[in-house]
């Protein structure tokens, strides 16, 4: 069982990173602050519920070379509306509203505004799919579903003040159960083809797969485009009508304003 406080986006990538997989903080607001209490059922299996202000919480391509992880996180929202972005899609979430994200692929949490969710973690071979993988599956929203309803239910009946007993016949039980109704909720998704990213959260999820890659000497356009899963037209397109400039001018001004900064700060990163 773990209790945390967070009043920074530097303490909230920390307690992020410890209690789910590495990642950082982007941004947040001014005046920040969120908690999190998180009880683990069973070996790599846990329950989290979260309290935050607006942030975007990010798990980059960079950060997954350094710390591998093979998660699943299902996020069901409670309060105030948020986004997640992964494989080129893009999940709107709202009150009672869940979506699934693979921690051994980039993602974006975005939270405009103060929110709550609990999160359940498991094991990614606790979780099999019927002929897809995991890429066609995440970043789409659940369809509401009685699994979903009874999923958060479970979840919630998780109790954080009760000091958590590893190996114990009823954890056991509740994580079980909890993994069989994700299953069953995520059984919807595998039949049906998921939206694709378009206008301005495209050209969020382009930026941001720059930013997070300019270190990268086979950063190209191409190279966009297939990460994204759309054609090199449509990386032109977008950043013609969004971002009022060529990708390729938004790489080299972005690689520079990173060599500037690094002049100034010599002893950062």
């Amino acid at each position: 069982m773990a209790h945390v406080r967070a009043q920074s986006a530097t303490e909230w990538a920390e307690a992020c990173s410890n209690a789910f997989v590495p990642l950082r903080v982007r941004t947040a607001e001014a005046r920040f602050a969120a908690t999190l209490d998180r009880v683990e059922l069973t070996s790599g299996v846990s329950v989290t519920r979260v309290v935050s202000d607006g942030s975007e919480v990010v798990r980059s391509a960079t950060t997954i070379a350094h710390h591998p992880r093979d998660d699943l996180l299902l996020s069901i929202h409670r309060i105030g509306s948020g986004r997640v972005l992964q494989h080129g899609r893009e999940a709107i979430l709202g009150k009672g509203r869940a979506s699934l994200y693979d921690a051994s692929a980039p993602y974006i949490l975005s939270f405009p505004g103060r929110m709550s969710e609990i999160v359940l973690q498991v094991p990614r071979g606790t979780v099999p799919t019927t002929g897809h993988s995991f890429g066609d599956i995440t970043a789409s929203a659940l369809p509401p579903a009685t699994s979903l309803v009874a999923l958060q239910n479970l979840l919630l009946s998780v109790d954080p003040q009760v000091p958590p007993r590893i190996g114990s016949m009823e954890n056991e039980m509740l994580a079980d159960a909890a993994i069989t109704l994700l299953r069953a909720a995520l059984l919807p998704l595998e039949s049906r083809t998921p939206l694709r990213l378009e206008g301005h959260a495209l050209a969020v999820a382009m930026r941001s797969h720059i930013d997070d890659n300019l270190s990268d000497p086979t950063l190209t356009v191409e190279n966009l485009a297939r990460a994204l899963h759309v054609s090199v037209r449509q990386v032109y397109k977008v950043f013609a009508e969004h971002l009022n400039e060529s990708p390729g001018t938004y790489i080299r001004r972005a690689r520079l304003r990173r060599a500037h900064n690094e002049r100034d700060c010599p002893g950062s990163g």
